[in-house]
């Protein structure tokens, strides 16, 4: 189970930053021509920007369920799940919000935030 979740958050979040849309700010889709990749990729980063806060908040449910079976909890294998539910969310919380900021802090850096326009190089016959 720890691998299969392993595997599945590795290859969702190793996806994230390639939706940092270079070239179109947040609410720029209109900008880009219907049936290209410009336009894929916006539609994608603003179903991201909904996405992820809703992580965040399934994080933080999963963390409180966690802390209450650890509270209520009678024996010790019930602590146990319950210690394993709060390191989980914990870790689960960080992971998201790592990739978003790493996301902020390279789309900041490169100045992609902006909708200026991007000037293809081309060769002057």
């Amino acid at each position: 189970m720890k691998k299969k979740l392993i595997v599945l958050s590795s290859s969702v979040l190793g996806f994230l930053p390639l939706m940092a849309s270079a070239q179109n700010a947040r609410g720029g889709c209109d900008a880009a021509v219907p049936g290209t990749i410009q336009k894929v990729i916006c539609i994608a980063g603003n179903i991201l920007d909904i996405i992820i806060p809703i992580l965040v908040v399934l994080g933080i449910v999963y963390f409180v369920w966690g802390v209450i079976t650890f509270v209520i909890a009678d024996d010790e294998e019930s602590k146990e799940k319950g210690r394993n539910k709060i390191i989980f969310g914990i870790i689960g919380l960080v992971v998201i919000v790592a990739m978003w900021g790493l996301v902020g802090l390279v789309t900041n850096t490169f100045g992609l935030n902006g909708g200026a326009d991007i000037s293809v190089p081309t060769v002057p016959f």
